[in-house]
This record gives C-alpha cells, structure tokens and sequence, in this order.
C-alpha cells in the first residue's frame, strides 16, 4: 500500500502559529493604540486653536480684551470672572458671533466633556443655560489677558485636575487626565498652540527655562513678569 501524505497541520504547528499571532497582536496594539492617541491629540490641538481664533475674534470688538467677565445681557455692564466661575463662562461669550458649534470644546476620552448636544442658549439668555452646560467643555481658561498680552502666556489648555488648576492627573478615569498625565494642549494668546510635556514629578506644565507652572500667577517678579493673581486660571465645569 502506498503512504499518502496528509496536509493538514499537527497540533504543534497550530500552537506555534497560534503563539506567533499572538506575540505579533502585542506588538501590533500598543502601535496602534499610541498612533490614534497620537492623531487624538493633533484633533485636540486643532479645536483648542480654533477656539483660540475665535478668542482673537472676540478681542478685536472688544478693545483687544479677551472675555472677563461672567454670562449675561450685555457685556459692557456684566460682572466680572470670579474664582467660583468657570471657563465655560468665558467662552460663552463667543457664541453664536463667532463660534457656531460647541464640537469643537470636546475631546474624545476627556471627562470633562462627556457630552455635546449642541444645544445653544437663544439671543434673550442673560446667564448659561445651554450653550456650554456642565459636561460640554474640556478647556481650562487664563482671564485677564489681551491680544497685546505677552504672547508666551497659555489662554486655553486641557482642563486640570479638579480643585488644583495647572495640575494634571495620570488617570484617565479622572477629570485632566485625558492623556494620562503625560501631554497637555495650550494656545497661546497669539492663537498658537502646542502638545506640551507634562513633567511627572510634579503633573505640571514647566514654563519653559524656569522651575514653575506655565499657569502659576505668583512667580513672576518685576525682571522677568509673569501670570498674575488677577489672571484668574479657570477649570471647565
């Protein structure tokens, strides 16, 4: 009788091919899942500068002043930013003259904006009923400043770590942990923008060539100026 040869695999091949599949999906996801963490950050940075033009928009009606003050029917007799308010409050100001939708104060995975419906406030709201409610923004927001402000001074970025503003968490999970602690979105009063590193020591922002916060309001001295405490560092609500 004559052999025939089977072609069918053995146990031992499929657990090798199994094993190798395996070790290439390992290698494989954590590629991936840096590359669409990666291209979420660049969306992140793109909407954050819109809102920085949007800003800009803003301040050349406004005597070159960048919003300050709290929602209400007129901007030249409301009240001012409080440290009990928040950015959302600021950036109300900008719709509907200069921003349309509220997509762009969202960022996939941030806690601080779990939710955009997209519903605006109409022409005779006085306060902050729909247009950027509680849970419809991700961005933290410097008060005090103008379009002739230094243009290293941060005016938008990531929302912080609730309770300490210009801190961020290492936990996703939480509110200004987006990226895990380790990046963070700014736009500049110029309407620039970059990713920035985040130094883990402290989860905070470095003004570059100095030891503090970008978003400290106490370190400047009278040499070299800086933030100062009526720069009001808001966090989204």
């Amino acid at each position: 009788m004559k052999n025939k040869n089977s072609s069918a695999f053995t146990l031992i091949e499929l657990l090798v091919v199994i094993a190798i599949i395996a070790v290439l999906a390992s290698i494989a996801l954590p590629v991936f899942n840096g590359v669409t963490e990666r291209a979420n950050q660049t969306k992140d940075l793109s909407n954050a500068k819109q809102i920085g033009l949007a800003l800009k928009l803003f301040a050349a009606d406004n005597d070159g002043n960048f919003p300050s003050k709290a929602p209400a029917a007129d901007y030249a007799t409301a009240p001012e930013l409080a440290t009990s308010d928040f950015s959302n409050d600021a950036m109300w100001w900008l719709f509907p003259n200069y921003l349309k939708s509220e997509d762009i104060f969202a960022v996939a995975g941030s806690k601080w904006s779990p939710a955009v419906d997209n519903k605006i406030d109409g022409g005779t709201v006085t306060d902050r009923v729909e247009t950027l409610k509680a849970g419809e923004n991700n961005y933290a927001y410097v008060g005090g400043l103008t379009d002739t402000s230094n243009t290293a001074f941060p005016l938008v970025a990531d929302g912080f770590k609730t309770g300490t503003p210009g801190t961020y968490d290492t936990s996703k999970s939480n509110k200004g942990g987006v990226w895990s602690g380790k990046k963070a979105v700014v736009v500049f009063c110029d309407a620039s923008g970059q990713i920035m590193k985040v130094d883990p020591a402290t989860q905070q922002v470095k003004r570059p060539g100095h030891t503090y916060s970008l978003f400290d309001t106490s370190s400047g001295t009278t040499d070299d100026p800086w933030l100062v405490s009526a720069n009001l560092v808001l966090n989204p609500e």
